[in-house]
């Protein structure tokens, strides 16, 4: 007889952004953690679309009186998403992907049996659909002043830009970094680098126990510093409704990790750009090599040298170079790929990419 948690766990390999089972169950021991059975059970039969209590007891048979209340404690658990409709200002509820959705949520209740039940399954292959099936998870934001000045940038394609277009600004602890460090394995980056974005809403974070609200000016100085220490800065791969910045390292990141999985990194992560050298004016000096978190760069006569299969055009090396010989170039055409117009889009892409069907979760 299969459980609550093995039911849930195929729902959400349902969606678009998967799921992934592996071989020794860490993905059902890691689902455990976070719901209790009661909860796993309310979870898989809940719709990526919101419902009311009063909708979801009368498709499911449960009553309100007991639903209702263990939707709320759900949603304290960052297990489900919740929300009053301003249109009608009744509460709903939904269900959200693993990730970008119920892992990051966990970030207040994260404790470090919680830490090594999901590196236990990320090192099992837990990642392994959502970042090796087209379209990419993420994209890369190319650090602004490090892009060649005849290209023609997009203002999805600068992080500042995004920034200022927001109506509300946040900053999260990276969940990634907080992971890695309880099970002992921290990184020496700064960790209170996760910006969230509402492009609409004002005072969009102001109840939020997750996020601390901040000013644009705020938001713009965390992007500055995270540049500064050598993060990359990554988001949605998509060309709008873009609502979160983060500031990410190859050693903690979810998404970054894998590239040492995959023959081509620009295959996890979406970019467009790549560095390229000025040999005239390259001195061989090496001050981006240390910069260069994916290890692209190298010195192996007098000039730095590019990597093109490693490269992900993030511009974190070219912003240190003494001699202004680093550049961001557009990649060849033939490699460039559109993104998504949207997170519908997106998932849609992903969702025929992959062969599943969530018509049934809408």
């Amino acid at each position: 007889m299969t459980d609550a948690w093995h039911r849930l766990a195929k729902v959400l390999d349902t969606i678009p952004n998967a799921y992934t089972k592996t071989k020794g169950d860490e993905h059902i021991r890691l689902l455990q953690w976070i719901f209790t059975e009661e909860e796993a059970e309310l979870a898989s039969n809940l719709k990526l679309r919101g419902e009311t209590a009063a909708e979801l007891s009368a498709r499911i048979g449960m009553s309100i009186e007991e639903i209702e209340p263990l939707l709320e404690t759900m949603h304290d658990k960052g297990q489900i998403r919740a929300w009053t409709s301003s249109r009608t200002g009744l509460r709903k509820y939904s269900l959200m992907p693993f990730a970008v959705g119920i892992f990051e949520e966990q970030l207040g209740r994260m404790d470090s049996e919680f830490a090594q039940r999901f590196e236990d399954f990320y090192k099992q292959g837990g990642f392994e659909t959502v970042l090796s099936v087209e379209p990419a998870p993420f994209q890369v934001i190319p650090v602004n002043q490090s892009i060649d000045s005849q290209l023609q940038i997009f203002p999805n394609e600068i992080a500042q830009k995004i920034v200022e277009s927001s109506a509300s600004w946040g900053v999260r602890e990276c969940i990634c970094k907080k992971q890695k460090a309880l099970i002992n394995e921290p990184c020496s980056y700064p960790s209170t680098v996760c910006i969230a974005l509402a492009p609409n809403k004002e005072d969009a974070f102001d109840e939020d126990e997750l996020t601390k609200p901040i000013s644009k000016e705020k938001a713009l100085d965390i992007l500055k510093e995270a540049e500064d220490a050598g993060l990359i800065h990554c988001t949605s791969n998509m060309q709008s409704g873009i609502n979160y910045i983060c500031n990410c390292c190859t050693c903690c990141c979810g998404v970054l990790r894998g590239i040492s999985e995959f023959d081509y990194p620009h295959a996890v992560v979406s970019s467009n750009y790549i560095a390229n050298v000025n040999s005239e004016l390259c001195s061989g000096c090496a001050s981006c090599i240390d910069r260069c978190q994916l290890h692209a760069l190298s010195i192996p006569e007098e000039v730095c040298v590019v990597d093109n299969n490693r490269c992900i055009g993030c511009g974190v090396c070219a912003i240190v170079c003494p001699e202004d010989a680093l550049r961001l170039v557009d990649r060849p055409r033939d490699e460039h790929r559109e993104k998504p117009e949207n997170i519908v889009d997106w998932m849609t892409q992903k969702a025929v990419a992959r062969g599943v069907d969530p018509s049934d979760l809408l």
